[in-house]
């Protein structure tokens, strides 16, 4: 099982899934287009080139076809590692996911990044939380929204540009056809930054593919409700055994 994160996030947005996995299956979660503790030339600029990073790690590791959950940014790079390499991938989770940047993601990143003008990412974080865990969900959610805000704030924020920059330039629409991997998507209905229907126009082109929009959830269900997604998580990969 191989784990992307979403931008000005990393690795650690997956601890409940590592703690619940990571005794039944080889869990993977990375840091990827220069955030946590990577590092990312600027010829490097893609969320193409980060899907061949992908395939080259599962390729040196040895893992076989493997189970890729990305969210967000990291559902991108899921799609086009599926799109590049099927025969790594058995399996796609697709939280919260975008075939290409309509001009609701556009709008929203550009306000991101100009408040990433700032000396630092506090006002990034307190944008992006507005919009992908509204006031509605923060209440309940609270110490998630404080781990995020407190991941968001130490990543690079020229990788956080870089990496949205990266996102803006990805388009995989009347691709996914092609992708033969079974996909779950789910999306939180009250995601105000990827809408429910950006998960919903992903669907459509999966030929093979399980799409759930959970009530109360935003845009990390994963984390918003771990025990829930874990569960699901672990039945999909389950009804893809052989």
């Amino acid at each position: 099982m191989l784990f992307i994160h979403e931008v000005a996030t990393d690795h650690r947005i997956w601890h409940s899934q590592r703690d619940y996995f990571s005794h039944r299956y080889w869990v993977i979660s990375i840091d990827v287009l220069g955030h946590g503790q990577t590092e990312w030339p600027p010829i490097e600029l893609s969320i193409e080139r980060e899907a061949f990073h992908v395939q080259r790690l599962l390729t040196q590791l040895g893992t076989g076809p493997a189970f890729i959950v990305g969210v967000s940014m990291g559902a991108a790079v899921a799609m086009r590692v599926a799109l590049d390499a099927p025969a790594l991938v058995r399996g796609l989770v697709l939280i919260s996911p975008w075939h290409y940047p309509n001009s609701h993601v556009k709008n929203l990143v550009e306000r991101l990044l100009r408040m990433k003008a700032s000396r630092d990412m506090t006002d990034y974080m307190d944008l992006f939380l507005r919009y992908a865990m509204p006031s509605a969900d923060v209440e309940p959610h609270l110490s998630k929204a404080e781990l995020l805000r407190a991941i968001g704030s130490v990543q690079n924020p020229r990788a956080v540009v870089d990496a949205w920059t990266a996102c803006l330039a990805f388009d995989v629409r009347n691709q996914l056809g092609q992708i033969q991997a079974p996909s779950l998507i789910v999306a939180g209905m009250n995601d105000l930054f990827t809408p429910p229907y950006l998960a919903r126009s992903v669907a459509e082109e999966l030929p093979i593919k399980e799409l759930e929009i959970w009530e109360g959830n935003a845009h990390f269900p994963f984390l918003e409700n771990h025990a829930r997604f874990n569960r699901r998580l672990e039945a999909f990969i389950l009804s893809r055994a052989e």
